[in-house]
């Protein structure tokens, strides 16, 4: 458990006081000691089963027992401690139920840059507890200043619900009212599952994250300012949702099942046998939400009296199926291979009844009432392989993935509208429409990437080559009916196709000196996209571009824990099909839509600096300014007609500047009490005089997370959310605050196996959205007003055993600290990329 972990710190800093200090202020060093500028001690601390043991303390020591310098072992049991200086050293290592043990005669030589001493075994201590099975628990987020991971099971305020409310509470991260996924305040952000492509969540991503059930995510990560190594696609950086794969040792599983209020449910379960050589993996979760979605618009003309009203009231109903069945095989210490096989059966559906008025003087000339009904969704099943090779030499290691996902889409759309006058006198006859449709998407992703030790011991040298394929068609066959018969309804007739591909490689090279660590990378990408409008006669829209992405980091540690760091990276935001298709969109009459298929991509330039400190209590604050320039910026534009009508469609503006500061922090106020923080202070500006003289836009707005844990006695424990969005501009207008408060309560019980949560988001029912447009001859105000405050109770058991002391491949560590030579290099290669 996590006070486990506070009380490990706790003891690891009042045992070792001097552990951080390098060398003895106000005085000589004393003779035959090592100036402590270079060395790197690691090592794994397991048990006499070959567990690893957490949160252990290991202190390098002096021949004459004085402090050189310590660390605590992570979840896996790893340690790394650094620097060391050379000579002659012993090792003590202590903790919660471990037997305090010493081992002497550690030479690290002066031409060592680090030393490894493989698994070192330790005893249990006499008076451990053995009636309690004690668990080590990972916070809610655990920061660094290239990524933040968020871990889903410590967010309680989101148990019971969607992927899109577990983004909402990830910092930096916010969701708004449609559903649409921003970063930092910005849109344009890459989403990735399990580190690729989210093609398997089908072509509504927006949709599909409110049905993907949040007890499938184990985290997400959230990459600000990726690398070269990365997919350059993304204006605002990468969320790369990690899906729940068990690998302990013997027979393992987890289920869950939930309900919430107007008709919501959920349930999970998850499978996972592994030994020596292999680990099978199933997991398999449900989900059923219906809410309602309220859209005002209120719009009134300055030239004349005439004003127009709409409410849109629309029950929306998201659910599905996600299964994931894997498996890995070890085929020796240095290869593994793992297949995985996803399908997912996903459901949208609702009903919305809108009504339609038009004014003049107040006196109402024109009223129409409009009746739809959305069923369908896709059905996605992705095939994967992995392969993982490790050379003979450290740090060398080379990985192949390749993917192919197939998803298939069916919806029907049906609209009955009816026409009347002022008097509600019927004008016309009833008008009904019909809308089937349906969509193929199909994709590949193939990628490689190796790694290897470069120039000197601590120089690493990455690359890789990646290519990925689209595959997309879709078409309808509408119908409408206005009294004389079904006949062809030509305006939303639909049928288009389009291919994609992008072929990248990069180059990626780290290394430090002293106090200093650097990285440079280049990637390369060539995209190539053609679609096809069948109804236009086959005419053809696309692009093919070369670009060139690179990217650069450096980094200085500072004395007592402090870091800075300095980064620029090139990035690219290209349309989507979505945005692309010239598909009319006329399911809202007052507010018509469509694709533009002459978008070009956005390029993004983005330089960051950053301060991290970190405090012995557990404490640590990340503080960052970064400035954004986008050129073609991609913004939805409307415009507005005398009638009353608008249309909007996606088109390229000349640019747009940010610059922000943000501050993030997770702070131990007490053993059993943490919180974390994120504030981001950012100006937009946007010029568009290239599609509006007057469209040139700038303001400054925040927003704010706060997320507390707090452990009462019993096993129970409280979580409070906060979130706060400030008023903020938009391309043609401006955007009102919105905040709300989620709170949940859980009861951990039969020895932590089984908990029960029971939570209410947005308890105030205050997350509203308002958009004020205003131009010199009108104004028009939207209002969002979509079911938020939610109440759910959620159950979940935990059952197996992990039984790592079965694996025998591996030679038990010597207690006396020889060296395990068959086990120098920890499981965890190098990260390839996405």
């Amino acid at each position: 458990m996590y006070f486990i972990r506070c009380i490990a710190l706790l003891l690891f800093l009042a045992g070792i006081p001097t552990i951080f200090v390098s060398a003895q202020p106000g005085g000589a060093r004393p003779s035959g000691q090592a100036k402590l500028q270079t060395g790197k001690l690691t090592g794994r601390i397991v048990d006499a089963q070959k567990n690893p043991v957490s949160y252990a303390t290991v202190a390098l020591l002096r021949m004459d027992s004085s402090v050189v310098n310590g660390a605590l072992t992570d979840d896996k049991g790893n340690f790394t401690i650094e620097p060391t200086g050379s000579g002659s050293f012993m090792l003590r290592i202590s903790g919660i139920s471990v037997a305090q043990q010493t081992i002497g005669n550690i030479k690290i030589l002066p031409s060592e840059q680090e030393k490894n001493l493989g698994n070192i075994t330790v005893g249990a201590s006499a008076n451990a507890l053995k009636t309690v099975e004690i668990v080590s628990e990972r916070p809610v987020m655990e920061m660094s200043v290239d990524k933040k991971v968020f871990n889903v099971e410590k967010n309680t305020t989101a148990t019971g619900g969607s992927a899109a409310d577990v983004l909402q509470n990830v910092p930096s991260v916010s969701v708004d009212a449609e559903g649409n996924v921003s970063l930092r305040g910005k849109s344009g952000v890459t989403i990735f599952i399990d580190g690729k492509p989210a093609t398997l969540l089908g072509g509504d991503i927006n949709s599909a994250l409110q049905s993907m059930p949040a007890s499938s995510i184990q985290n997400v990560e959230v990459i600000t300012n990726p690398s070269a190594k990365y997919d350059a696609q993304g204006m605002t950086g990468i969320i790369n949702i990690v899906t729940k794969k068990d690998k302990r040792m013997g027979f393992n599983g987890n289920v869950s099942a939930g309900v919430g209020t107007r008709d919501k449910y959920n349930a999970s379960i998850g499978l996972n046998l592994r030994n020596d050589k292999w680990n099978i993996f199933l997991n398999s979760s449900f989900r059923k939400n219906r809410n309602y979605h309220r859209f005002t618009t209120d719009r009134k003309n300055y030239y004349n009296d005439s004003t127009f009203y709409s409410f849109e009231d629309n029950t929306r109903d998201f659910g599905g199926y996600f299964n994931t069945l894997g498996g890995e095989y070890t085929i020796d210490k240095n290869n593994s291979i793992t297949v995985t096989e996803n399908i997912n059966i996903m459901r949208f559906g609702g009903g919305t009844v809108t009504d339609f008025w038009s004014r003049d003087g107040g006196v109402p000339y024109a009223h129409q009432l409009r009746y739809a009904k959305r069923t369908g969704g896709p059905v996605s099943i992705s095939s994967s392989v992995n392969y993982k090779h490790k050379f003979a030499k450290p740090g060398q290691e080379i990985s192949t993935d390749l993917t192919y996902v197939t998803s298939n889409s069916k919806n029907n759309q049906t609209y009955n509208t009816y026409s009347y006058d002022g008097n509600e006198v019927a004008v016309k006859q009833p008008l009904v429409q019909k809308q089937p449709s349906q969509g193929v998407n199909n994709s590949f992703n193939g990628q490689i990437d190796y790694t290897m030790p470069f120039i000197s011991k601590t120089g690493k040298l990455d690359a890789g080559v990646k290519s990925q394929m689209w595959w997309f068609e879709s078409s309808n066959e509408p119908v409408l009916d206005s009294g004389s018969g079904e006949q062809v309804d030509y305006i939303l007739l639909s049928d288009y196709k389009y291919t994609q591909q992008v072929n990248a490689g990069y180059l990626n090279f780290n290394d430090q000196a002293g106090k200093w660590s650097y990285q440079a990378g280049l990637r390369v990408e060539q995209a190539n996209y053609e679609g096809t409008s069948k109804l236009l006669g086959g005419q053809k829209y696309g692009y093919n571009f070369l670009n060139l992405f690179p990217s650069a980091f450096l980094s200085y540690k500072l004395p007592k824990d402090q870091t800075v760091y300095l980064n620029y990276t090139r990035r690219i935001n290209r349309p989507n099909f979505w945005q692309m298709m010239p598909y009319f969109d006329l399911s809202n009459p007052q507010d018509t839509q469509m694709g533009n298929p002459n978008l070009r991509p956005e390029f993004i330039n983005n330089t960051e600096f950053n301060y991290n400190k970190q405090f012995k209590k557990g404490h640590n604050i990340i503080a960052s300014a970064y400035y954004q320039y986008t050129e073609n910026l991609i913004e939805r534009i409307r415009r507005f007609y005398e009638n009353g009508t608008s249309f909007t469609q996606n088109q390229n503006v000349s640019s747009a500047t940010t610059f922000g500061l943000e501050l993030t922090g997770r702070l131990q106020l007490t053993t059993g009490w943490d919180a974390t923080f994120n504030v981001n202070f950012f100006q937009n500006k946007i010029q568009g005089q290239n599609v509006d003289p007057a469209l040139n836009n700038s303001g400054s707005s925040w927003l704010g997370k706060f997320n507390t844990n707090y452990k009462l006695p019993k096993n129970f424990s409280v979580q409070l959310m906060g979130n706060y969005e400030a008023p903020k501009i938009a391309t043609q207008g401006r955007l009102g605050e919105a905040w709300w408060i989620d709170i949940a309560v859980r009861k951990s019980f039969w020895n932590n196996k089984a908990s029960l949560v029971v939570n209410v988001t947005d308890i105030f029912d205050t997350r509203k959205y308002w958009i004020y447009y205003e131009y010199p001859s009108y104004i028009q105000t939207n209002y969002r007003d979509r079911e938020t405050r939610i109440g759910n109770i959620t159950f979940s058991y935990r059952f197996g055993k992990d039984n790592s002391g079965g694996n025998r491949s591996r030679r038990q560590g010597n207690q006396n600290g020889a060296k395990d030579r068959n086990n120098l290099k920890s499981d965890d290669g190098g990260d390839g990329g996405f």
